[in-house]
């Protein structure tokens, strides 16, 4: 089946379940489904649709784009990290991942190893990275005169959030995309949620203590805002 929005038509797909209300979701690839129950006559269901047209329209073309830019994984393909493109580069011999002057080199011998390994690799890195940048961070705070704990680090795939901090505990999630966006911008979370062991709001007390700590928050929260709006 099909709706048109703004003159573009987009496909959908119904599937009739033992269920109370008609639910749309959009895959990752772009396409749109539709669940509805078994009783609800046709007609109905294309009124539900075309009344979520905007928002169904919107998220569909977001996922196309966002597997547009997905990397294919092929020897020289390009990949995000940090906020730069590196090249990706096949070893036709077993070898530990590695990386030098923009080049990525792995043992791969298909697309499909080479994203295994690279996520791997990212892993490793992301890992690593986030343990320096929040020994950095906390000593900082605390040579500020900031009573903080060196914070238990917890890495996520995070959909709606770049990072959270839970006081109480000491803890603080961490975003693993943020490993695409520049080094400043992974600062920048940390620094933000380890404001939050003074402050749980974002009252402007919080931002005082922020914007004393890292002066340049602004510049690159608004790289991240831009990212996750869009």
């Amino acid at each position: 089946m099909q709706f048109t929005y703004h003159g573009q038509t987009y496909d959908y797909t119904v599937t009739r379940k033992n269920m109370k209300n008609i639910i749309a979701h959009v895959r990752q690839d772009g396409t749109i489904w539709v669940s509805a129950p078994y009783h609800a006559p046709q007609a109905f269901i294309q009124e539900f649709v075309k009344a979520n047209a905007p928002q169904l329209s919107e998220m569909a073309e977001k996922a196309k784009q966002q597997t547009a830019d997905r990397p294919d994984f092929t020897d020289g393909s390009k990949l995000p990290h940090l906020g730069e493109q590196i090249t990706l580069h096949y070893s036709p011999v077993p070898c530990c991942a590695s990386i030098s002057d923009g080049v990525l080199t792995l043992y791969a011998r298909s697309p499909q190893e080479a994203e295994l390994a690279h996520r791997q690799w990212l892993i490793d890195t992301c890992v690593a990275l986030y343990r320096q940048i929040n020994r950095e961070v906390s000593a900082h705070y605390n040579r500020m005169g900031y009573d903080v704990p060196l914070a238990r680090i917890e890495i996520k795939e995070m959909k709606s959030r770049w990072g959270s901090c839970t006081a109480r505990t000491g803890r603080i999630s961490m975003n693993f995309r943020l490993m695409q966006y520049p080094l400043g911008c992974i600062y920048g979370v940390f620094y933000h949620e380890y404001a939050h062991f003074m402050h749980l709001d974002h009252s402007k007390a919080f931002y005082a203590v922020l914007y004393r700590m890292y002066p340049e928050y602004e510049k690159f929260d608004a790289i991240l805002n831009h990212k996750q709006k869009g």
